[in-house]
């Protein structure tokens, strides 16, 4: 459980400048891109996750594979 808030902490830190000019429709941050915000490739939200530039999924991805 700690991994998985750990990797939502990763994402809002690193691409804090996205979510502060074009990602403010995540609200509350990248939590948003996971069903109920605990984050695993099976609780991805599809549709939001690919609204994401290339760049980030390609990090999320990234995330999960070390994991």
């Amino acid at each position: 459980m700690e991994n998985n808030k750990n990797i939502i902490d990763n994402l809002d830190e690193k691409y804090r400048t996205y979510l502060e000019d074009e990602g403010k429709w995540l609200n509350e941050g990248f939590k948003n891109i996971f069903i109920d915000g605990e984050p695993s490739k099976n609780n991805l939200k599809t549709p939001v996750y690919l609204m994401l530039p290339e760049e980030i999924r390609e990090y999320v991805d990234q995330l999960f594979l070390e994991n």
